[in-house]
């Protein structure tokens, strides 16, 4: 009887949460890789025809270039312009990833709850068709053959590909706020590992009814049904509550990573200053980031270092949900915000101005972004594990029930 009990905790175990956890770690391995390409790509200059030789197949470089499809030569190579410039890139082997249409009209908004739809991904021979005129982003090692631009894997970099359906200003905000899993539990591992986890449990349950141990019978056939019971009254309400806090903790995973987007383009320094930090893009453009107060005479004003400087119009303001509840609104002038935009320094001073780089973004944070970043981190984690004693508590609610009602209908 040991034995067989401790074939039904070993099947469960393996088959409901060894396997599917396996295929999380891989699901949020994925995607983590991918926000860290995007990050990295984002660092690369544009490419442009000066960086372009006559010399063939030899590389110049890492860069990026946003485009729209121009054609498609045989079955792996892509043509791309801007109007201006042609590349193109070999898509043999490469994963695509797809970004699509924005629910909202705004070409940037960092609040996690217009920003978390999910991408989706193929592999290129998967693509059978594309539109001409179908925005394309690309990044990684640029060759040049014969004067022409060609984008390709060098075996160190690999190539990232990105067919969007919204904004190139709004790219990088949309690719790290939805390249993430959803549910990680569920993913591509989890349905038929549950399957075959509760079929192998119910019939191992039937061919163990003709035995004397009814009890393990019994113990079985509930643990090939538990994969139901949360759906079941009366626990089906716990259900419903751990959806919603782990949705909460994936928006407010969501809004870690993208308060600290800005931050990319400086580097931690122990002797930085606190007001203001100048650095340069990728495409040698000045970039500012600008620590001060609101200001009592107008919402479009940032006072720092004694200086009253302007925001530039359509800069994208942020609403921040914080850990201790409540939302953190911009419009109090006595609150800290930061500023990253583009700049240029006049006789009065410097104004500030929206980058011409589409992968910077021009930001308004209500607070400290290592700040904000830190408190969401924790409160993601809060919520996390709260979700998970709701699933708990269902289980343990239902599961007893089910054991009951199957010893009384099964003699």
């Amino acid at each position: 009887m040991a034995g067989h009990l401790l074939l039904v905790i070993g099947i469960a175990v393996l088959f409901y949460a060894a396997l599917p956890a396996l295929g999380a770690f891989h699901a949020r391995g994925q995607w983590r890789r991918f926000r860290r390409t995007v990050t990295t790509v984002s660092h690369y200059p544009t490419a442009t025809p000066g960086v372009v030789g006559r010399e063939r197949s030899v590389p110049v470089g890492c860069y990026r270039f946003f485009g729209t499809l121009e054609a498609i030569q045989g079955d792996d190579r892509i043509w791309l312009t801007n109007g201006r410039f042609s590349v193109a890139a070999d898509l043999r082997h490469v994963r695509v990833y797809l970004i699509p249409e924005s629910e909202s009209d705004e070409p940037v908004s960092l609040s996690g709850r217009g920003a978390a739809a999910a991408l989706g991904s193929v592999p290129w021979n998967r693509i059978f068709s594309l539109p001409e005129g179908t925005p394309v982003f690309v990044g990684g090692a640029l060759f040049s053959e014969e004067g022409r631009g060609v984008f390709r894997d060098n075996g160190r970099t690999r190539l990232l590909v990105v067919i969007h359906d919204c904004p190139k200003e709004s790219l990088v905000l949309r690719a790290i706020s939805g390249g993430r899993q959803r549910n990680e539990y569920m993913n591509t591992f989890t349905l038929p590992s549950v399957a075959i986890g509760s079929l192998s449990l119910i019939l191992f349950a039937f061919s163990l009814l003709a035995l004397p141990e009814r009890l393990v019978s019994l113990l079985a056939l509930t643990a090939g049904l538990a994969p139901l019971s949360p759906f079941l009254p009366p626990g089906f309400p716990l259900y419903f509550a751990y959806r919603s806090y782990w949705k909460k903790a994936r928006l407010l995973r969501v809004q870690r990573d993208v308060v600290r987007l800005p931050l990319r383009y400086f580097p931690t320094s122990p002797g930085a200053a606190r007001g203001r930090r100048a650095t340069l893009l990728p495409d040698m453009e000045p970039y500012l980031m600008v620590r001060g107060t609101g200001d009592q005479r107008g919402a479009d004003v940032i006072m720092s270092e004694g200086a009253r400087l302007e925001l530039p119009p359509g800069i994208s303001r942020v609403e921040v949900e914080l850990p201790r509840g409540g939302m953190r609104r911009l419009g109090n002038s006595e609150s800290e915000r930061v500023a990253f935009c583009g700049y240029t320094v006049e006789a009065d001073g410097v104004r500030l101005r929206k980058p011409d780089d589409p992968m910077a973004g021009c930001i308004l944070l209500p607070g400290d972004p290592e700040v904000l970043s830190r408190e969401s981190d924790r409160a993601a984690l809060r919520d996390e594990l709260v979700s998970a004693a709701f699933m708990a508590l269902d289980v343990v609610v239902n599961l007893p029930l089910v054991f009951i009602l199957l010893s009384l209908v099964i003699k």
